[in-house]
């Protein structure tokens, strides 16, 4: 008897230890999935009662986070636990209340415990799903760092072998398609992941690229992106790395990637450039925590004259150079790393002022557009320039256009004085620069003289000429129906067209993010309008590009004029306005009652319009 009773105490000191005993995993390793916020687990506690997640969460200061009460963790044999609350356990953890509005603090940053069910606690992963829609938080492959099972390399990716040393390719137009094939290592369907390629403009279009290529349920995907010549491009995944590499009309580029929180994710490259392709990737790793902007700034405001300034910045860009040159990275990667310094360099020396009011304003020491705009025109004495004809040492070589740089100083007109040494590279800027900002085809074949160049402007002016007929047919769309007007008597010829009605005419962009959100809003009241006394009227210019123009306006009722550059300049002038969106409304008799520049919310114009209906 004595014995059973021992047996039973030693039995239920054995329970009693085990419903005490804590499961910890300090600072876990995890993928956040898609957000837009940064949460960092800090520790995972399991208990014989409960599981803890203590999260911390940086967001956007004074504005709200919620987790659903839907929210559960999911072990590897697909087993939920449920979450059951969201209460502080520390003095510095805030208690959170699940499916309601959270508010940041001005810190911009707060820490958390998220209460689930207990999971077993020999658990050795586990994911924290929110849900699997848009914006959903999302914590995939959460285990404990110190067990952490390094990923299984596929076999055909063991042991690859990089080629000794790689070159830029000599700029040719040769239109094909680039191949981006990826595989993810410990990638889970429920993922749903998106690769992003963006970042670039391709030669021959005015905007630029940002398509998402969906991974399959094996972790894999295969990108195919149209190109004229080698470029740098992004390639990105939402809480995982934004990186560039180079792609190529007509090669492909192969890329091995793990799921991790280390900031590591690209183990290899295969095809083409696929060493200078690690290089890359290697330096962008180093240079994550870097500010060079900011360390700029830093350093020039302690410098005293212009000329230390110049000499600062002349020899940063030696030593950055000189440390690339001694570094083990292949010819081609030296030479994109050299024309990158160098587009930096050019545009301190000659942007200065724009450069260092910008970092004034990161500072917090510019407040409001009229401190900027004096800010401005001093920072614009600190550094003078003895020659501003800047001659390039990199960026005018033959496999520049390969490089984003080349690309960048481009649209931003650095080199349209400067000396160029080679020719074709030079066609190619009158290409893109010419095209980009909506400047004539002709005009632009005129100045070229290279074939290939001549191609791509021949090939955009056919795409645009099909466009124009393919909008030609459609009645409320005026693509090029005024062209032959005045530009002072543009707006006059399109309000005779509705006399006797109310008339909103809203001056956009398709790229203006302000012009497409006051689309959206009107929206709603656009509809409690129909078939009263009133007409919509959109205006836009060259610089929204014709196709995505022509896409948008497909979802925005009205009637939409496409006006020349000088008929839209004339526009904002008559307006007094000096950018976009500018609103104008008229009353049946064609006398202008409102105008506003900027979207001033829905009330303004109702108060407008009801009184022209009246």
């Amino acid at each position: 008897m004595k014995k059973t009773i021992f047996t039973a105490l030693l039995a239920l000191m054995s329970l009693t230890g085990w419903a005490q005993k804590t499961v910890v995993w300090e600072k876990p390793s995890a993928f956040m999935g898609q957000s837009n916020a940064e949460f960092e687990i800090t520790k995972v506690e399991m208990k014989q009662t409960e599981t803890l997640l203590h999260v911390h969460a940086v967001f956007t200061p004074n504005n709200w986070i919620r987790f659903a009460k839907e929210s559960f963790l999911r072990t590897p044999d697909g087993k939920e636990y449920a979450i059951t609350g969201g209460d502080g356990t520390t003095e510095e953890e805030f208690d959170l209340q699940l499916d309601s509005l959270f508010w940041m603090p001005a810190s911009g940053m707060a820490d958390l415990a998220l209460h689930f069910q207990p999971v077993p606690l020999d658990t050795k992963e586990m994911d924290f799903l929110e849900g699997y829609g848009e914006g959903a938080f999302q914590f995939w492959n959460i285990c404990d760092t110190k067990t952490k099972k390094e990923v299984e390399i596929p076999a055909d990716w063991k042991n690859v072998t990089y080629a000794k040393d790689e070159t830029l390719p000599v700029a040719k137009i040769n239109k094909g398609v680039a191949t981006i094939k990826v595989k993810m290592l410990g990638y889970k369907p429920d993922m749903k992941l998106t690769l992003w390629v963006y970042g670039y403009t391709p030669l021959g279009a005015t905007e630029a690229v940002e398509k998402g290529f969906p991974f399959a349920e094996d972790g894999t995907l295969t990108a195919e992106i149209p190109l004229r010549l080698a470029r740098e491009v992004k390639i990105g995944i939402n809480g995982l790395a934004q990186r560039t590499i180079v792609i190529a009309p007509g090669q492909e580029t192969s890329i091995l990637m793990k799921l991790t929180n280390d900031q590591h994710p690209f183990l290899a490259f295969k095809g083409f450039l696929a060493k200078t392709n690690m290089d890359l990737i290697t330096e962008q790793e180093k240079q994550l925590d870097i500010d060079k902007d900011k360390q700029a700034y830093e350093a020039l405001g302690k410098c005293t004259t212009s000329d230390e300034r110049l000499a600062w910045l002349t020899n940063q860009f030696k030593k950055r150079v000189a440390d690339v040159q001694a570094s083990k990275y292949t010819t081609a990667a030296k030479d994109l790393l050299c024309m990158a310094a160098e587009d930096d360099f050019v545009s301190w020396t000659h942007r200065f002022a724009s450069k260092y009011t910008l970092q004034q304003v990161v500072a917090g020491l510019i407040k409001s557009n009229e401190e900027y705009a004096t800010h401005s025109q001093e920072n614009g004495k600190l550094l003078t320039l003895a020659d501003p004809n800047y001659t390039y040492q990199y960026l005018n070589e033959p496999g520049s256009p390969c490089s984003d740089a080349f690309w960048s100083r481009t649209l931003s007109g650095y080199d349209q004085t400067a000396e160029t040494k080679n020719p074709f590279n030079c066609d190619l800027q009158k290409v893109f620069f010419g095209i980009a900002t909506g400047e004539n085809g002709n005009e632009i074949l005129s100045s070229l003289t290279n074939e290939d160049c001549k191609t791509v402007v021949r090939d955009f002016q056919k795409e645009q000429e099909r466009l124009a007929q393919e909008l030609a047919s459609q009645g409320n769309i005026y693509y090029q129906k005024h062209d032959d007007v005045a530009a002072e008597n543009i707006l006059s010829t399109i309000l005779d067209k509705y006399k006797g009605k109310t008339v909103l005419i809203d001056v956009w962009a398709t790229w203006c993010g302000p012009c497409r959100a006051g689309h959206q809003a009107m929206a709603p009241w656009k509809k409690e309008l129909k078939g009263k006394n009133i007409q919509f009227v959109y205006i836009t210019s060259p610089t929204s590009p014709l196709n995505t123009w022509q896409e948008m306006i497909k979802d925005i009722d009205g009637d939409h004029y496409y006006l020349t550059n000088e008929q839209f300049d004339y526009l904002l002038k008559h307006y007094e306005s000096d950018g976009i969106p500018t609103y104008a409304i008229y009353d049946p008799s064609g006398t202008q009652t409102f105008k506003e520049i900027g979207f001033p919310g829905l009330d303004p114009f109702k108060k407008a319009i009801e009184q022209t209906l009246k």
